[in-house]
């Protein structure tokens, strides 16, 4: 059971993430020299994930995975096209069904501007080639591992599954079995009033995880967490 639930979570993993790892089983090193000069354009996309990434951890001590791999952006058009999003009320923190968030003639706009797919292709997904790659000047919060092996890979595997699952099943808890998140580019969308961007969470050891798209609107000079977009195919 423990195996078949791993398999599953690892499988919604890589469908999301880009595929353009290294054939080989050897992990690849961050960039030594990444681009540290950003133009405003990044530099607020950035901003809005990492503030995001803020509001999930609780216990700042704790040791963080984020893959260095980004999802695939036509993920994020495929989940938005399936108009099931969610308004999250500020007072209450919960959410509630928006169906008229979601406008086709806006969606048209960002497929030409960020995909190089038809709209029959996003729908199923066939291009997973995108953008590479997260490093720590990405974020604020420092305490992390960003991982460039894929989940399911032999070094993966490893380096946090094989000897060491003893380990990750008698302490559920314990340092080894990192929470674990993957993010896409975000994506400007409504004529630049929104940022959305795909966002998979999970543990290492893969019994649990889920996936959604993330909507940020800029309100009074600052962008806030608006909307969330969850895909039907995964629970």
């Amino acid at each position: 059971m423990y195996q078949m639930k791993y398999r599953n979570f690892i499988v919604i993993v890589v469908i999301l993430i880009v595929g353009c790892a290294s054939k080989s089983d050897k992990s690849t090193v961050v960039p030594i020299n990444p681009i540290n000069k950003l133009n405003d354009t990044l530099r607020e996309k950035y901003a809005v994930v990492s503030d995001f990434l803020d509001t999930k951890i609780n216990d700042r001590s704790k040791k963080i995975m984020i893959l260095s791999k980004k999802i695939n952006t036509n993920m994020t058009l495929r989940i938005l096209k399936l108009n099931d999003i969610y308004e999250l009320d500020t007072i209450t923190g919960k959410y509630k069904d928006d169906k008229t968030f979601y406008k086709e003639a806006a969606w048209e706009i960002a497929r030409k501007k960020y995909s190089k797919n038809t709209a029959a292709e996003i729908e199923n997904a066939t291009d997973r080639d995108g953008d590479c790659c997260w490093i720590a000047e990405n974020f604020t919060y420092k305490n992390v591992i960003f991982e460039e092996s894929l989940p399911g890979t032999a070094d993966f595997i490893e380096k946090y599954m094989s000897s060491k699952v003893t380990a990750i099943e008698a302490n559920f808890f314990n340092t080894l079995n990192y929470d674990f998140y993957v993010f896409s580019e975000p994506i400007y969308y409504q004529n630049r009033e929104c940022l959305i961007f795909t966002f998979s969470e999970g543990y290492i050891d893969g019994l649990s995880g889920s996936s959604y798209i993330i909507i940020y609107k800029k309100k009074n000079g600052k962008w806030v967490q608006t909307h969330k977009g969850i895909p039907n195919w995964i629970s």
